[in-house]
Formats: C-alpha cells, structure tokens, sequence
C-alpha cells in the first residue's frame, strides 16, 4: 500500500468553479442568519414601527454571519481522505479547490461500526458515514488496513 489511496466525499467538488461550490455552501447559513431578520421587519411593519434598523444594520450583520459560517464550513468539510501505511491525509473542501498537498499524518485509532467510522488523525477525530462516503466500505477497509501496520510496530 505504498500508493495512497483515495476516497471522496458528496461534498468533493471534481470540477466545479470555486463559485458553485461556495453557493451550494452558502444557502444553509443564509437563510439562517437571514430568517430572524425577516421576522423582526415582518413584526415590526405589523406593528408599524420603523424597519430601518433590520435593512441599515441587520442585514449587512446576517450577511457577514453567513459568509463567516460559510468559509468555516468549507475549511471544516472533509473532502477527501488519503490513506496510506499507518497515516492518512484528509483534505477540506477549501483544500481540494486551492490544490493544496496532502498533510500526512499519523492514525491514532480507527473504530469501525456497521454506520460510521470513528477516525483519529493527528489532533482531530473524524466521524465518516456511509450517506456521505460513496464508496464508504472500501474507505473502512482501507482505514482499518492503514492502522494496522502501526499497531504491530507498537508492539515491537
């Protein structure tokens, strides 16, 4: 297993502009920061007091908000996870659309249920589920199959 090997995501963007991906990410948070501002207007109109504030300040707030939470949710999705003799690379979205390399680090445990697969690289713990893993039980075998080498020169 000297050749990494590869798994993508639902959240991999092949070739996708850098824009679609960000507005497939973008909705979500949007309409979360965006739905109490159109309560307050809504609310306030019907009760005719000024809506000034909600458009002046609030809506330039809710926007900053969303691209915030945006840009953290495409550094935090993992897009990709490359495994090779007891190290792994997982790569975020924003990763995979810059082209950045491939971090290897060392696994430090993988635990492997029917649903998910608990993955501990480097400092931060990984929880892959089949929904979003498409070939999730080749990525469990690879997983487990990478960890092994370190467990046997632990032991030596």
């Amino acid at each position: 297993m000297d050749v990494p090997t590869v798994f993508e995501s639902t959240h991999h963007p092949d070739e996708d502009a850098w824009g679609l991906v960000y507005t497939r990410f973008l909705g979500r948070p949007l309409g979360v920061c965006t739905v109490p501002l159109m309560v307050g207007a809504t609310t306030s109109a019907l009760l005719k007091q000024p809506i000034w504030a909600y458009l002046v300040w609030g809506l330039p707030v809710a926007l900053i908000l969303a691209t915030v939470w945006t840009h953290f949710s495409l550094s935090r999705t993992p897009a990709e996870i490359s495994f090779r003799p007891g190290q792994a690379a997982v790569r975020s979205v924003y990763d995979v659309l810059l082209d950045r390399p491939r971090d290897w680090k060392p696994i430090f445990n993988v635990r492997t249920t029917s649903f998910d697969v608990e993955l501990a690289v480097g400092r931060t713990t990984y929880l892959l589920q089949p929904t979003q893993w498409p070939r999730f039980g080749a990525l469990r075998d690879a997983a487990r199959e990478s960890f092994r080498p370190q467990e046997a020169s632990s032991r030596a």
